[in-house]
């Protein structure tokens, strides 16, 4: 891992704001679009300098419904579907409603083009593609039209980008996240992309994966728009502090299908199988309910300031809450020779949780456990750290909306609020380090109807209280597989390991080990050389947090427990 000196990764001189066209058929665009531009604003990463618009005559309507019927009788039912799943976003925000950007393009010049037409693509004429090239854009982002051929593709510096909304390695065609979910895949992809004459082997500028939602594709398709909304701000950041896109390869093979609109045979499929995964939901809810429960083990001849949890799962002993409540995060710490877990404790009636601590000797807890924070909101992820000869805790204030610091007035039981270190950020699962002199925090964030669980951003201060500036690259993880934090990193053979949740099953489906390549300001890199999947006792559903401190490694695991009495 390198952990380079500031002054090596200051930017100097950042190339002037990126020139940019719009292509679209409107002005009149999806939500999610208008946030995408918007952000471009905000951040002064490019401007926009020419709108292109499609002027080509609309399709011909049917002359009758009747016929309108007739030609699409073959995609009846998923029509039908797709009428039934506009209700799952009732009272969420819709990446698809229909916004007016004029407002973003006040100004720019609009020229209006009717490109040649083939049976799926389009193509701009030369003089077009003059009045285009007079602008003299960097880059193109193609908003409307269809497939793109032909000259346009070279017109601006930086190319042609565009969105791809689904698993580009697996699932092209579309509609966007819908077999992902029919087929029961756990993560759907998105992209963003530089056109070229191949269509779906352009570089790859950006690549996020989210977590599909089993029973609804109407969810899952709005979690990666709005997720989405934020690639194209942030590719241009890249562009402007490395001067190139330094995009991925495109996928060199194609081994599936090219999907379409599902046909009234696979539609009918399809919704048996959402039919019978509800119905076993329903019928889990009803009769079980997950609780999380804590699992510890002792090693003899460890130094007291190991930190390196002992991932022998199958010698965990188990802890196990009163059926009312579920008991998770535990984050041990050694206190006048004796050890001590903290944890969030989280009680069914309440829907809120609060931290506790227990005892735990050699041969299991020592007492019963004792509340020692709780607040008018939700907490969790006690986080615990030492800094000049003190203890403090960071647990998660997401729900406050700001990240908050407590010093141990005597640990493990009495705490007091030390600092905000930051305020209006909603900010899941804080962990902190001093690596090399230089504190950094990973944490879990998202834009507005997106997930919490895809994305880990990282800052970095000169101490833990901050001030904590945003890593340049962030997030620096956009994968629900890796990305939220499991626990405290350790360090092993000089080289420092992270803690990952792997939520694409489900939160907390599973517990990966990632190596860290790369930590400077400019850059982070990390590799998974590890994984805990909940297989390690009978039961077991899910396993999110491990730490260590001395011989003692705790981790939580969540199962099924009866709704019924006895």
């Amino acid at each position: 891992m390198d952990s380079a000196d500031p002054e090596g990764s200051r930017i100097v001189d950042p190339m002037p704001p990126l020139r940019l066209g719009l292509l679209v058929d409107s002005l009149t665009q999806p939500a999610w679009v208008e946030r995408a531009l918007r952000r471009v604003v905000e951040d002064g990463n490019g401007e926009f300098v020419l709108v292109v618009r499609n002027a080509a005559p609309a399709p011909a309507v049917a002359s009758s419904r009747a016929a309108s019927w007739w030609r699409n009788r073959g995609q009846l039912l998923y029509g039908l579907f797709r009428r039934l799943e506009r209700r799952a976003l009732a009272g969420r925000p819709d990446p698809f409603a229909p916004t007016d950007i004029s407002a973003l393009v006040a100004g720019v010049p609009v020229v209006d083009v009717v490109p040649a037409q083939s049976r799926v693509a389009d193509v701009i004429g030369d003089d077009d593609l003059e009045r285009i090239r007079a602008a003299a854009p960097d880059v193109l982002v193609r908003l409307g039209f269809r497939i793109l051929r032909g000259g346009i593709l070279g017109v601006a510096r930086l190319g042609v980008w565009s969105y791809h909304h689904g698993d580009h390695e697996r699932y092209r065609g579309g509609p966007p996240a819908f077999w992902e979910v029919m087929e029961g895949n756990p993560v759907t992809g998105t992209i963003l992309q530089r056109l070229t004459e191949s269509l779906d082997d352009g570089e790859v500028l950006y690549r996020s994966w989210s977590a599909t939602n089993p029973f609804s594709v109407a969810r899952s398709r709005a979690g990666i728009y709005w997720k989405g909304s934020e690639f194209l701000a942030r590719v241009l950041q890249r562009v402007r502090d490395e001067g190139a896109t330094a995009g991925a390869p495109p996928v060199s093979t194609y081994g599936h299908r090219l999907y379409v609109t599902p046909t009234n045979r696979e539609m009918a499929s399809g919704l048996v199988r959402l039919a019978r995964r509800r119905v076993r939901e329903k019928w889990n809810e009803v009769m079980t309910i997950d609780q999380w429960f804590m699992a510890y083990r002792f090693r003899a001849g460890l130094p007291d300031d190991n930190r390196e949890p002992d991932m022998t799962p199958f010698r965990f002993r188990p802890i196990l809450p009163p059926k009312d409540r579920f008991w998770a995060d535990p984050f041990p710490m050694q206190v006048g020779g004796g050890y001590f877990v903290l944890f969030e404790d989280y009680p069914y009636a309440t829907r809120r949780g609060v931290i506790s601590a227990l005892e735990l000797g050699p041969k299991g807890p020592v007492g019963a456990p004792a509340v020692v924070l709780s607040c008018d909101y939700h907490l969790s992820y006690p986080f615990l750290f030492t800094w000049r000869g003190e203890t403090f805790m960071m647990p998660e204030t997401a729900d406050a909306g700001r990240v908050e610091v407590y010093r141990a007035v005597k640990a493990p039981y009495e705490w007091t609020l030390e600092s905000v270190v930051l305020n209006g950020a909603p900010m899941a699962d804080c962990t902190v380090a001093e690596i090399e002199g230089r504190w950094w925090m990973f944490a879990n964030t998202a834009v507005p109807g997106a997930s919490f669980w895809d994305e880990l951003h990282a800052f970095h201060g000169p101490g833990p209280l901050g001030p904590w500036t945003p890593h340049r690259a962030n997030p620096v993880v956009s994968d629900v597989r890796r990305a939220r934090p499991a626990g405290g990193l350790f360090r092993r053979g000089g080289e420092w390991f992270r803690p990952s949740q792997d939520c694409s099953n489900g939160y907390g489906g599973a517990l990966n080990i990632q190596r860290i390549r790369r930590l400077d300001l400019s850059g982070y890199e990390e590799e998974s050389v590890g994984r805990v999947s909940p297989d390690w006792q009978p039961g077991l559903t899910g396993v999110h947090t491990v730490n260590a401190a001395g011989g003692l490694t705790v981790i939580d695991a969540k199962r099924r427990v009866s709704r019924l009495p006895g």
